[in-house]
C-alpha cells in the first residue's frame, strides 16, 4: 500500500489508490481484477482458469477461478471454485429460477434427501445465514449430517420459518 503512484524496477507497477487492485502488471505478468482480487491467469480451459492471487506481500498464491454465467469464484481447488461460482450464480437468479432449479435437482417430492443438501438449498432459496440455519436445526433436533427428509417434509418443516414465503412457493411446483 502507498500513494498509488510510481514505477518499480520491473517487479511491478500501477497507479490508483495504492491497493493491490491498482497493480496491472508484475514483471511480464498481467494482473486482472477478478471479484476485487488481483489475479494472474496462467491457463484457461472452458470456464476454468488456473491462476495466481497477488498477495499483500507481493507473493503469489496458486488458485483456480471458475466462471458460471456472469459469476466468478476463486478456489484452492477446481471443485471449490466451481461450487462457489455455482452458488453465486444461483443466488443471483430470480426466485422463480431458483425454485425451478430446486425442482430440477429434486424432481420427486417423496424421495429421501440428505438434510445437508436441503440445509444448503434453504440458503439458496431464502438467503438464510449459516448461523441461523444451524440454530434452527438445533432447535428442531435435526442432525444435518445424518438426517434425511423428503421435499414434502422439508416444506412442512420450514414453511413458517425464515424465508417461508419462498419455501411455500415450492408447494405449487410439486402438485
Amino acid at each position: 500500500y502507498g500513494d498509488g503512484d510510481g514505477y518499480g524496477d520491473g517487479d511491478g507497477y500501477g497507479d490508483g489508490d495504492g491497493s493491490l487492485l491498482s497493480v496491472t502488471k508484475v514483471g511480464e505478468c498481467k494482473v486482472y481484477d477478478i471479484d476485487d482480487v488481483p489475479t494472474a491467469i496462467d491457463n484457461i480451459k472452458g470456464n476454468v482458469a488456473k491462476c495466481r492471487i497477488l498477495q499483500a506481500d507481493m507473493t503469489w498464491l496458486p488458485c483456480y477461478v471458475v466462471r458460471i454465467g456472469d459469476c466468478f469464484a476463486h478456489g484452492e481447488t477446481i471443485h471449490e471454485a466451481q461450487r462457489d461460482a455455482m452458488q453465486k450464480h444461483i443466488s443471483s437468479a430470480p426466485i422463480e429460477e431458483r425454485l425451478q432449479m430446486f425442482k430440477d435437482r429434486f424432481p420427486s417430492a417423496d424421495e429421501k434427501i440428505p438434510a445437508k443438501e436441503l440445509f444448503d438449498w434453504h440458503n439458496t432459496l431464502t438467503g438464510s445465514c449459516l448461523m441461523g440455519r444451524k440454530q434452527w436445526c438445533r432447535d428442531h433436533n435435526i442432525d444435518v449430517d445424518k438426517d434425511t427428509f423428503t421435499v414434502t417434509e422439508f416444506i412442512a418443516l420450514t414453511k413458517d420459518s425464515y424465508g417461508g414465503n419462498n419455501i411455500k412457493k415450492l408447494t405449487d411446483l410439486y402438485k
